[in-house]
């Protein structure tokens, strides 16, 4: 499979930056890119555009700075405590936005009336969404089946799948 630049790699290297300095991040995120590159070298090719974006552009690239941190010494918590960091830098300009939007009294009407839809294109029925409620103060579903969960124990981590559902409710605060 082609090389590809690690997604939100100008995004993990601010944080790690913040946290570590910028000789430290450049040097982690170098680490990062190659492991990626092997991962993707080896991985599979989803055809559905949604799957293989999630895969490619969000587990593959956590995977690759999970396991270099641990490869590093760090232990799974302290791993995991940076794994949250960077993936709360990846979706910074998500969440800004939501803040931004949310103090519009439309904003969660909207989100209402484009969850489904949404969902349906972003999370095919790898997901196995199961509707509970969207009236007009609540939308409440289930995920029957977690496309993440099984590609981060295929990999050997499944200890990762809480730090990305972890995101639902850092946007969801917004």
């Amino acid at each position: 499979m082609k090389a590809k630049q690690l997604p939100q790699g100008r995004n993990w290297e601010k944080a790690i930056a913040r946290e570590r300095g910028a000789d430290a991040a450049i040097i982690f995120l170098a680490s990062v890119q190659a492991r990626y590159d092997e991962l993707l070298s080896q991985a599979r090719r989803y055809e559905n555009k949604a799957l293989r974006q999630h895969f490619e552009d969000n587990i593959l690239p956590a995977v690759a700075a999970y396991s270099v941190l641990l490869m590093d010494g760090l232990d799974k918590e302290s791993a995991g405590r940076i794994v949250d960091s960077l993936l709360e830098a990846g979706v910074e300009s998500v969440r800004r936005m939501y803040r931004f939007l949310g103090q519009f009294p439309f904003f969660f009407d909207m989100v209402r009336m484009m969850l489904k839809p949404m969902m349906k294109a972003q999370f095919p029925e790898k997901w196995g969404v199961e509707w509970l409620d969207l009236d007009p103060d609540v939308a409440g579903l289930n995920c029957r089946a977690f496309f993440y969960l099984d590609q981060l124990t295929e990999y050997g981590f499944p200890e990762l799948t809480p730090h990305f559902c972890r995101l639902d409710d850092v946007l969801a605060a917004e």
